[in-house]
């Protein structure tokens, strides 16, 4: 008998302790230039590009103005 515990059992689990099981959206092909646009400021800002690092502070302070999380803007 194997010590391993089922999918299922480790879900209920989960799920037992407060965990939320949630279906996301597809990422669009918006998403997926904004986000390559995202990476490569964050990368540039790692540098030192002061412009880049504005860019994405930015971004950041509106996220955290967000009333919702970003998982639950992505929700189906």
């Amino acid at each position: 008998m194997s010590d391993e515990r089922s999918t299922k059992e480790l879900i209920a689990e989960y799920l037992k302790n407060g965990g939320e099981i949630i279906k996301l959206r597809y990422a669009s092909e918006n998403d997926l230039k904004k986000s390559s646009r995202k990476w490569h400021h964050r990368d540039k800002a790692l540098c030192g590009n002061i412009a880049s690092k504005e860019l994405v502070d930015k971004e950041n302070s509106k996220e955290d103005m967000m009333i919702f999380s970003k998982s639950d803007r992505w929700r189906e």
